[in-house]
């Protein structure tokens, strides 16, 4: 019997450590193996990104990393209800690489990590200014991060990493206009 979608409850985070064995990951893309298996670990603990698996019974299905990140204001059409901010540049958290295991997608996984960020920025933003979640995303995977209320930078729209943002504001204070969490409801 195929499993339409992996039940969210029985999903489990964890931060990367030398422990896991990555071997078994693979997703359909060959850069984001590459990154997990052998760079994954050392960026992290150089302190530039921080990774996230996700398990499913005993199985890695997903990861993420994130980073600290900056959006230029004139990247944000409308500013998003920022008057009169002084700088160029909005805080924000960059999902670095994203990825699913061949054999679990389409069954929610990506869009459970992306959630996952997302709780992790209001986490951060409790302790510092985070306005933002941003990715560079594969162009195969914009439509994707669309369904889930992120926007594109039209500017970068034709480059081979378009930027897509996420105004995190209205989560945070709880505002949920339909275009900023479209696709997350259940």
């Amino acid at each position: 019997m195929e499993i339409e979608q992996l039940p969210r409850d029985e999903l489990q985070i964890l931060v990367l450590n030398k422990r896991h064995g990555l071997t078994s990951f693979e997703s359909t893309n060959d850069d984001l193996n590459d990154f997990f298996k052998n760079d994954s670990l050392k960026d992290q603990e150089a302190q530039i990104n921080k990774t996230y698996i996700c398990y499913w019974k005993k199985s890695i299905v997903g990861y993420f990393s994130i980073l600290a990140d900056t959006i230029e204001v004139q990247a944000i059409g409308d500013h998003d209800g920022i008057e009169d901010y002084p700088y160029k540049k909005y805080p924000g958290i960059k999902i670095a690489r994203l990825a699913v295991d061949r054999k679990f997608e389409r069954k929610g996984i990506g869009r459970f990590l992306v959630l996952a960020s997302i709780g992790l920025a209001l986490s951060v933003s409790e302790i510092i200014g985070c306005r933002y979640l941003t990715v560079d995303s594969k162009q195969e995977s914009i439509g994707f991060y669309e369904k889930l209320g992120f926007k594109i930078v039209e500017r970068y729209r034709q480059s081979e990493f378009p930027k897509l943002y996420l105004n995190m504001y209205p989560i945070i204070t709880g505002i949920k206009p339909k275009e900023s969490l479209e696709g997350f409801e259940n």
